[in-house]
């Protein structure tokens, strides 16, 4: 089904359907995601504009609808040696609707980051909950390794998270 499914990077023009897909992601699964709904719903549209501005969030369409997202942001390594080193870059915002998981769609949004990502990295970053096994199971397959946990990194409803931090290479 995926295979003939476009996928593309986000523009600014494409805010609005990206806040709906970004707060239905928070609605849905709070605890797979760094920010909230409360915090996000609040923000106005030019907000999800400018975040798709200086980011690189790539969509899956069908049918015109947006059914999927995965992306990329840059950050400084605050504790590299030489405060020259190229920024970090880290796989976010993942996620697909329901009735397309098992697809194969998460994998080629995340193929679509790799790729856009390996000409200015080496490596890219990302942290999922411990208790997220199919996410697991996917970066896994995608070729991303455990480099650590961090314990109690994420609260949700009174509820603590662990998260495993994760690195893939890019050769």
């Amino acid at each position: 089904m995926t295979a003939t499914l476009p996928i593309r990077r986000l523009l600014p023009a494409d805010a609005p359907l990206y806040r709906a897909i970004r707060l239905v992601a928070l609605e849905r699964n709070p605890e797979a995601f760094g920010s909230t709904l409360d915090r996000e719903a609040a923000e106005p549209l030019a907000w999800f504009a400018e975040r798709l501005d200086r980011s690189a969030m790539f969509g899956a369409w069908d049918a015109g609808s947006l059914i999927g997202t995965a992306g990329a942001y840059w950050a400084a390594d605050e504790s590299a040696a030489d405060p020259d080193d190229p920024p970090r870059a880290h796989l976010w915002g993942v996620y697909v609707e329901p009735g397309y998981r098992g697809t194969g769609l998460g994998q080629a949004l995340i193929e679509a980051v790799i790729d856009h990502v390996r000409p200015r990295s080496s490596a890219l970053h990302l942290r999922v909950t411990v208790e997220n096994g199919p996410a697991l199971r996917l970066y896994r397959r995608l070729g991303f390794a455990a480099t650590g946990i961090e314990r109690r990194s994420l609260e949700r409803g009174g509820r603590f998270y662990d998260e495993v931090l994760m690195t893939k290479m890019l050769p």
